[in-house]
């Protein structure tokens, strides 16, 4: 290990695909080294760690219930000083959320007491091209901002992409300024672990880094509990992890949380580990669901488990080895049903009572 710790920051809009590169970076990762990787989700329930396959030689931190970029950003702080006493990794990766704004992260680690601490290296951006097609996307002052403080830029999803997106791209990338250290295209979140050493370029600025100073409230409801809170974003995630303690769920009986602000709604479920979803009836129901701007959820299918994504109306899921309980964050742009969300989830895990993984 060097001195101090190589540390990347690898930011991108929802549905970008950040976690997919994390995980081919993590696949290409030397065998002697071990990382430690921070990951940031709006929603309260947490379920982006499930997508990781740990061996012991990566570290996955996860923190949930906003942005690290500002209401977690004390969660941040300590989560970092936590990793560095234990003074035992070889890189640092932090995924923020996708509505997560990157100005205040990479303020946090410049900071004396991390900076001589830290190595921070190349800030890297994915963004699918499609979405230089949504005026709602490209006006979001916190999606210009993700490109304009990236080092490296990356167009992931190209096979998906249409000429008119591609032209948008190109369009983009001849109006930058200060150039890029590297531009590329890819599918599949594949990118070469090389990029994560490009040295940061410091210079750059943004161009909204007040993007996220607004007054925002986190509104919680855990569904055993009955009722409803509403709390700052502030205290967003220490509120939720407790009740989530105090109110474990029980079979075809989950627990929901709530979380609002950023012009975003998000509900997640924590699913009893003996719940089964039958998956034609899972993927269905998924399927059907409208408007959703990003679904991620952890299933138990009897033996196996499953990890769904959903963005947009694009639906993908991976065989995975995360085996505690099965859950499920939605995120939107306008509050859904989240009742009949939730009948219709407990419906399809009745239909697995009898299954004969039931009790394995």
């Amino acid at each position: 290990m060097s001195q101090r710790l190589p540390t990347n920051l690898i930011t991108g809009f929802l549905g970008a695909g950040k976690t997919t590169a994390i995980r081919h970076l993590m696949s290409l990762k030397p065998a002697d080294e071990t990382w430690a990787i921070i990951v940031n989700e709006f929603g309260q329930v947490g379920v982006d760690e499930m997508a990781f396959d740990t061996q012991g030689d990566i570290n996955i931190t996860p923190l949930s219930g906003g942005c690290v970029c500002c209401q977690l950003g004390g969660e941040l702080t300590r989560s970092l000083n936590q990793l560095l006493e234990q003074q035992a990794f070889d890189r640092l990766i932090i995924e923020p959320t996708g509505m997560g704004h990157p100005a205040g992260i990479l303020d946090t680690l410049r900071k004396p007491f991390f900076s001589d601490r830290l190595d921070l290296r190349a800030t890297i951006c994915l963004i699918d091209p499609r979405q230089l097609l949504d005026p709602q996307v490209t006006q979001s002052e916190t999606f210009r901002d993700q490109i304009n403080l990236a080092d490296v830029l990356v167009a992931n999803k190209m096979d998906k992409a249409d000429a008119a997106a591609e032209a948008a791209f190109a369009d983009l990338c001849s109006d930058l300024f200060p150039p890029k250290q590297a531009i590329l295209t890819t599918e599949q979140g594949r990118i070469d672990p090389a990029l994560l050493d490009y040295v940061s370029a410091g210079q750059l600025r943004a161009q909204f880094p007040d993007a996220h100073q607004h007054a925002d409230e986190t509104t919680h409801h855990t569904a055993d509990a009955g009722h409803v809170h509403d709390h700052d974003h502030d205290h967003a995630h220490a509120h939720a992890h407790a009740h989530a303690h105090e109110n474990a769920p029980l079979p075809c009986k989950p627990v929901r949380q709530i979380n609002s602000g950023l012009e975003r709604y998000s509900c997640g479920w924590v699913f009893h580990p003996d719940d089964i979803f039958p998956f034609d009836e899972l993927e269905a129901f998924i399927s059907s669901l409208q408007g959703i701007e990003r679904l991620k959820g952890a299933f138990r299918l009897g033996y196996p488990w499953v990890f769904f994504n959903r963005v947009g109306d694009e639906i993908s899921f991976d065989a995975i080895s995360y085996r505690r309980d099965s859950r499920v964050e939605i995120i939107a742009r306008a509050p859904l049903d989240w009742d009949a969300i939730e009948t219709r989830l407990i419906e399809i895990a009745t239909l697995g009572v009898n299954s004969p993984y039931r009790n394995i």
